[in-house]
């Protein structure tokens, strides 16, 4: 169910309006206060440099954060038209960020936090902050398990509960997009939750919410190993807390059905 109960946003970007929203994962309420989002390790600070930049070497991974109030999505660097805008910051008071996948002079192809998921687009290289981390999260929904890598070194090997039959959380790679704090540890968020760019393909909306994924922690760790949610990953509130303090947002989630 929606409200309106705004929560500032209070470390790396302007202070923001963030209005509640809900992810499917059975979450429900105040979409919570962002507290914490650690910065990306390397700042691009030149577009220049963007045609030099391989996403895809060395478990890098490059992060765009939008600079414009609202950022133009192209089918193609020669499309003369864009094909759709995204505000920001987002619907939910957070910055738009993207993950970026190609890089070609003055432009960047993007995954989009939008539907269908898989969803990607060309957005102008001026429109966005290039920066850029090595982390990469991998949920493996059959073994109830979720792998967070620093490059090659793994640094969180944890258990998780994930989605029931009947609302599956659909495979394939996404990107947090935010990271949110609750003012109360002890709801159905635990202590942190990071939205993903993904949705249900199951549920059009959930509680007032667009049906977003999300990884969160969890008020009842007996949930741990069990399926349990509408499509969320929920994790032990000690495990998800080692990831606030570390990750940026912008970090290739691969789920694995």
């Amino acid at each position: 169910m929606r409200a309106a109960r705004p929560f500032p946003l209070v470390r790396f970007v302007l202070p923001l309006l963030l209005v509640l929203a809900t992810f499917v994962g059975g979450c429900s309420g105040a979409r919570p206060q962002l507290d914490t989002m650690p910065t990306v390790e390397s700042p691009i600070v030149s577009s220049g440099k963007v045609a030099t930049l391989d996403p895809t070497t060395a478990s890098l991974s490059v992060v765009a954060t939008a600079l414009v109030p609202k950022v133009s999505v192209y089918d193609s660097p020669t499309a003369t038209a864009p094909s759709r805008t995204l505000p920001n910051p987002n619907p939910d008071g957070a910055a738009l960020v993207f993950l970026v996948d190609q890089a070609s002079t003055g432009w960047l192809r993007v995954l989009l936090p939008v539907r269908p998921n898989g969803s990607t687009g060309w957005v102008k290289a001026a429109d966005v902050r290039l920066s850029r981390h090595t982390y990469h999260i991998e949920v493996r929904l059959s073994e109830f398990r979720i792998v967070v890598r620093r490059g090659n070194q793994i640094v969180l090997d944890a258990p998780v509960g994930v989605a029931k039959d009947n609302t599956p959380t659909p495979g394939g790679r996404y990107y947090t997009t935010e990271l949110l704090k609750p003012p109360n540890p002890n709801t159905v968020y635990g202590s942190y939750a990071y939205g993903l760019s993904g949705f249900s393909e199951v549920l059009e909306s959930f509680n007032g919410g667009p049906g977003q994924l999300g990884i969160h922690g969890t008020n009842d760790p007996t949930s741990i190993g069990k399926k349990v949610s509408s499509g969320c990953v929920r994790m032990r509130n000690e495990d998800i807390e080692k990831l606030a303090a570390i990750l940026p947002v912008g970090v290739p989630v691969d789920i694995l059905t």
